[in-house]
């Protein structure tokens, strides 16, 4: 997918009808260039992360999201909250494109404040701020489950920003909400329609919504060996790669975190090197 395709429904006029209707209450985030990475990059990197978790991928952002992601599951039916994901509309800043640093995270904060890792399939990243705490900054994902290729253009509706109120508050989402759980209401006030694209859906799967730990700086060999998973070309490469990533960063945290078994149960994934284990579900994922 690129960035081009959607360029025209960026502007799209209130008389458009979209395929998909935008629900009542759902999690919203905005897409862009991430730690000098491309949106284009992202999302081929994230399907494959998706369909080597048997629709399983996270999500990184960089804002918290509280209790409101559990609230809302609370309230909607069957549990189920949907997450849209929908380009930025604005430029992407330097800062995203050009990192001084960019982090690797390799686990998350339970229920109890406890560090457990992330499954190995899964790649999240960030930029760091160079010189400040070693590079780390509160970091944050949604974990999210996907049947559909996140790769492929498809109209599933369109967000007009005017409606979406965050969920607890109802007040009007800031301008640097990124991402948040929102109501959309049915009218808005009196003001020009903003309209955003959405470019594929997932649902919240576990606790849909956790604080990272356990950044790692991605540099040297590291960095190397990262940019070589990313160009992956089948769900077996991305599955070694990752695991070999993962590997390697582990070595350079001292003390080692304390490791839990995440699932219930595990599918093997047998390579022409070795096995993996690929979770296909997370209910261990809960959160903090």
């Amino acid at each position: 997918m690129h960035l081009s395709d959607l360029r025209p429904a960026l502007n799209a006029t209130s008389q458009e009808v979209a395929h998909e209707s935008i629900p009542s209450v759902f999690c919203w985030t905005k897409m862009g260039t991430e730690a000098g990475q491309s949106l284009d990059l992202i999302l081929r990197r994230k399907e494959l992360e998706r369909r080597s978790g048997q629709g399983l991928f996270a999500w990184g952002i960089g804002n918290s999201l509280g209790v409101a992601a559990t609230l809302a599951r609370q309230e909607a039916r069957s549990n189920e909250v949907e997450v849209l994901f929908t380009p930025m509309r604005s430029a992407a800043k330097h800062v995203d494109v050009s990192p001084t640093q960019v982090l690797l995270w390799l686990g998350y904060h339970n229920e109890v404040g406890v560090e457990t890792r992330l499954p190995s399939h899964m790649v999240i990243t960030s930029r760091g701020n160079h010189g400040r705490d070693g590079g780390r900054r509160s970091h944050y994902a949604l974990l999210c489950e996907g049947r559909r290729d996140i790769t492929i253009p498809a109209n599933l509706g369109v967000i007009n920003a005017n409606r979406a109120k965050n969920f607890a508050s109802l007040n009007p989402l800031g301008a640097s909400q990124v991402t948040a759980v929102v109501r959309y209401q049915s009218t808005c006030d009196e003001l020009p329609e903003k309209h955003y694209p959405v470019t594929f859906r997932a649902k919240l799967h576990g606790a849909g919504f956790v604080r990272l730990a356990s950044p790692v700086v991605l540099e040297g060999d590291l960095a190397n060996l990262y940019h070589k998973v990313c160009k992956s070309e089948t769900v077996e490469e991305w599955l070694e790669g990752t695991a070999i990533l993962r590997q390697k960063a582990e070595e350079t945290q001292t003390p080692q975190s304390p490791q839990k078994k995440l699932f219930s149960e595990v599918l093997v994934r047998k390579t022409r090197h070795k096995e993996y284990v690929v979770p296909p579900s997370m209910p261990g994922l809960v959160a903090a």
